[in-house]
């Protein structure tokens, strides 16, 4: 018989037509249905709609789509994921629908500075600009953090958004960080939606870059987005 899953949180949040949901957020289970849900959602919600994933192109190229559903697949079965799902509390272990997710991957700091080498132009042009920002703010180095949870993406599908579901995966990735002992956790918050987010959990900005001049650096346009993304840090007390 399989564990049951590991709650981190429970809360309700009221839709615009009143309603309320009675939502959790669990460890992902080992389900490949639901692992495939999750990984729907990031490549729809996410990976379509994060403005450094479009600003390289990496959404309009089948290729490339192809070469990095190869490189998450193999990323979540070779090393150390640490996955969260929001979906409904309905009072047992079934997660029908994925609401949101996020995805954090427990590493050393040898593991987490291991360049990734694609072969699509889209892709290659990805990693130019996600390297670039981590050599202008590394957390890792900051706090000289070792083991780290290095975060990878955090979603919330369309239909669900503006309940406050991005801010409790933030609260989440706190109460994992502090089982796991790590005193920080960092990410680049590149969207109006998670910058808010983590502003009402308490993260604070360490680092900011204006999307101006990222587009200048890199011959790229961002399209609509806030004016610059932020590199936002939470403290664990442990």
């Amino acid at each position: 018989m399989s564990q049951p899953l590991k709650v981190w949180s429970k809360f309700s949040v009221t839709k615009k037509d009143g309603s309320v949901l009675n939502l959790r957020i669990v460890d992902m289970p080992e389900d490949p249905e639901v692992k495939e849900k999750v990984m729907e959602c990031f490549f729809e919600y996410f990976v379509k709609e994060e403005c450094t994933y479009k600003a390289s192109g990496v959404p309009e190229s089948e290729e490339s789509m192809e070469e990095l559903r190869g490189a998450c697949e193999n990323m979540v079965s070779s090393q150390t994921p640490v996955f969260s799902v929001c979906c409904l509390d309905n009072g047992d272990d079934q997660i029908n629908e994925v609401m949101g997710a996020s995805l954090m991957m427990y590493m050393t700091r040898e593991e987490a500075e291991k360049k990734s080498k694609f072969e699509t132009k889209a892709l290659q042009k990805f990693i130019l600009m996600v390297e670039y920002l981590a050599e202008i703010y590394d957390d890792m180095r900051a706090f000289n953090l070792d083991p780290y949870l290095l975060d990878k993406w955090i979603v919330v599908r369309p239909e669900y958004r503006g309940l406050g579901i991005a801010q409790e995966l933030l609260k989440v990735r706190r109460l994992i960080s502090k089982e796991y002992g790590i005193p920080i956790n960092g990410a680049w918050m590149t969207s109006y939606g998670t910058q808010k987010a983590a502003e009402r959990d308490g993260w604070e900005t360490v680092c900011e870059l204006q999307y101006e001049d990222l587009e200048k650096k890199f011959n790229v346009t961002y399209g609509r987005h806030p004016p610059s993304t932020k590199f936002m840090i939470a403290r664990i007390p442990l």
